[in-house]
């Protein structure tokens, strides 16, 4: 994908007015490029009709705000449902495609541990990038089949599941709610509660945490799972001090341990009993079952490929630390360029000024032609004239999807990051523009979770219902209606959020 300077304002006319699917991460423009190019650029023979055409990325204090186009989730949608007339299993088709992508992906993550990076001289440096970079794109081309997928198909499924269910005898035992979350509930388990039942497995071994065997267990334990709190900019390598600790406090909360790690491995298999003990009750058409499958499908392969981003993002950050170095400037700055610039970085210097500049504020635009970053107050201008603003000060109320039921009151903590996960203290209503693996500790502490943005398989839905609290997803305006300290009722019964004034 070429830099192409001058392209975001030729482009521009193209999308005013168009609207957007907005996500929030943590993230640095170099780790969100790898996702933009693999959706819009790679494998579009495998994927036709199921690849991305353009995304926008706005960068502001280590966050990124990420648009998505309403019509190419639209596009991605259509094309997955015609694809799946007439088969019974498409989702375990397109899983097998990228098996090999996959593999190679994580064959090269191990090797790079063999390589003397320090040692390499400039020319295999740049190889060792630019070959992992490829490997990369190639693994994350799905993304923009389970992205579109999963947007679009939300209110589809929910409309479907509500027409079966409003003429069913069900209607007079169950909620619709309690019927909606038992059908799009997650049958897989996560990577984090992998990780987590592997920790509390640990614990019932161990009986002193400073003993021999104490500290082998948690070696092996911390050579595992050290990338889990990674994420878009940031790369964190756990150590055995961070488990230890993490394990002390499992200890001291009393918690039954065998007990714990039974409910969070029997829960999947637990949800499709219940699933399919429903759907037989419902006497569901084939094509919505067959939505239904897919969904699972591509929540297990979501989560796979958020493990895939924590990787990419330790082993990408060891080689930029070396580049970095190498061409006298900071990870911090070259993390605020595409991968395709940093390709070029020995042959071209860096401007060190402008990198400063998109590490305050910055914009990108991919589409199938290229890309492009603006910084500053052109980065402002492109994101009013595209984006827009809304006044919402008057608001009462509003509405979004319900992804667990429940209802609850408290006190309104809004995260932009995940490093404002401390604001939340117990029993408060946690609200963001969508939640991530990072913001688990901060959840666990919320009495009830609201988010702009999220579907049925999102990260916000799946916990929520994990932990049984109250979650209204896909509101579009929490984030910007509700601010810290307002008293709010989450009624995720009925899928409303009532501001109290």
């Amino acid at each position: 994908m070429k830099y192409i300077k001058g392209h975001l304002q030729q482009q521009i006319g193209k999308w005013k007015n168009k609207q957007w699917y907005r996500q929030r991460f943590d993230g640095c423009p170099y780790f969100l490029h790898m996702i933009a190019e693999a959706e819009i650029a790679y494998h579009k023979d495998r994927k036709k009709n199921g690849a991305f055409t353009v995304h926008y990325s706005y960068f502001q204090n280590g966050r990124g705000d990420w648009y998505i186009a309403m019509g190419d989730i639209e596009q991605v949608t259509k094309y997955v449902i015609d694809q799946s007339k007439g088969k019974s299993d498409i989702s375990k088709e397109y899983l097998k495609l990228w098996k090999k992508d996959e593999k190679a992906f994580y064959d090269y993550c191990y090797s790079i541990d063999g390589i003397d990076i320090p040692g390499l001289s400039d020319d295999a440096l740049m190889e060792l990038h630019n070959d992992f970079m490829e490997i990369t794109l190639k693994r994350f081309s799905s993304s923009s089949l389970i992205d579109g997928f999963a947007l679009g198909t939300d209110e589809l499924i929910a409309n479907q599941i509500q027409k079966v269910y409003d003429k069913s005898d069900l209607k007079n035992t169950l909620k619709f709610t309690e019927v909606f979350s038992t059908l799009t509930a997650p049958v897989d388990i996560s990577f984090i509660n992998e990780a987590e039942v592997e920790l509390l497995k640990v614990g019932v071994k161990i009986k002193d945490l400073d003993s021999e065997e104490a500290t082998l267990l948690l070696e092996k334990h911390q050579k595992n799972n050290y990338w889990i709190l990674n994420n878009y900019v940031r790369s964190t390598v756990l150590d055995v001090a961070y488990f230890k600790k993490e394990l002390k406090a499992i200890f001291e909360s009393k918690i039954d341990i065998h007990q714990e790690i039974k409910k969070i491995e029997e829960t999947p298999q637990e949800n499709k009993k219940k699933k399919q003990k429903l759907m037989k009750k419902l006497s569901l058409d084939e094509d919505l079952k067959k939505l239904i499958v897919i969904s699972e499908d591509f929540t297990k392969w979501q989560d796979d490929r958020k493990r895939a981003t924590y990787w990419a993002t330790h082993y990408f950050s060891i080689i930029l630390a070396e580049i970095a170095k190498r061409v006298g400037i900071t990870l911090g700055e070259i993390k605020f360029m595409s991968c395709r610039e940093v390709s070029k970085l020995f042959e071209e210097k860096p401007d060190q000024k402008e990198l400063q500049a998109r590490i305050k504020n910055c914009m990108y635009f991919w589409d199938t032609a290229g890309l492009e970053a603006v910084s500053g107050k052109e980065a402002e201008k492109v994101k009013e004239e595209i984006l827009g603003s809304l006044d919402l000060s008057d608001v009462d109320d509003f509405r979004g999807l319900t992804a667990s039921p429940g209802k609850a009151t408290g006190t309104v903590k809004v995260l932009k990051s995940a490093t404002e996960i401390d604001k939340i203290e117990k029993g408060d209503v946690l609200v963001a523009v969508m939640t991530r693996p990072d913001y688990i500790p901060a959840m666990k502490k919320a009495a009830a979770i609201v988010t702009d943005e999220g579907g049925v398989t999102c990260h916000a839905a799946i916990v929520s219902r994990e932990l049984g609290i109250p979650c209204v997803i896909a509101t579009k305006i929490a984030t910007q209606a509700l601010k810290d300290g307002m008293q709010v009722e989450v009624n995720a019964d009925h899928g409303i959020v009532n501001i109290k004034r």
